[in-house]
């Protein structure tokens, strides 16, 4: 079974529910096609620590990232919500992927 998470902005939760992202994910719609006919066990859904924090100092990250890796994750998800109106990511959301990458974890851009 292939472990996948997801990884979604700390502001977007004033407004998400994550329902988008498990339909798409349950229905493997949108970036989770590529799972169709697999199973998939959606094992962690993370969020950064806001605006002004700096990752890489942030030990409640790179607690989360570990955690990632110690579950055996085999690809994050970095939700829609993570972009701005320009399709770019914040730094934080590119340190944080960063993070996750060099822990030999695959992420793929989008979710639903």
């Amino acid at each position: 079974m292939k472990k996948i998470a997801m990884l979604t902005c700390l502001k977007a939760n004033t407004v998400c529910t994550g329902a988008a992202c498990f339909q798409a994910l349950h229905e493997r719609t949108k970036s989770f096609a590529r799972y169709q006919g697999e199973d998939v066990w959606a094992a962690a859904f993370m969020r950064c620590n806001g605006c002004g924090s700096d990752p890489l100092r942030d030990e409640g990250i790179r607690e989360k990232v570990e955690r990632l890796a110690k579950e055996q994750i085999s690809a994050v998800h970095v939700g829609v919500c993570t972009k701005n109106k320009d399709g770019k990511r914040c730094q934080n959301i590119e340190t944080i992927v960063r993070m996750i990458e060099a822990q030999g974890i695959s992420v793929v851009d989008g979710t639903h």
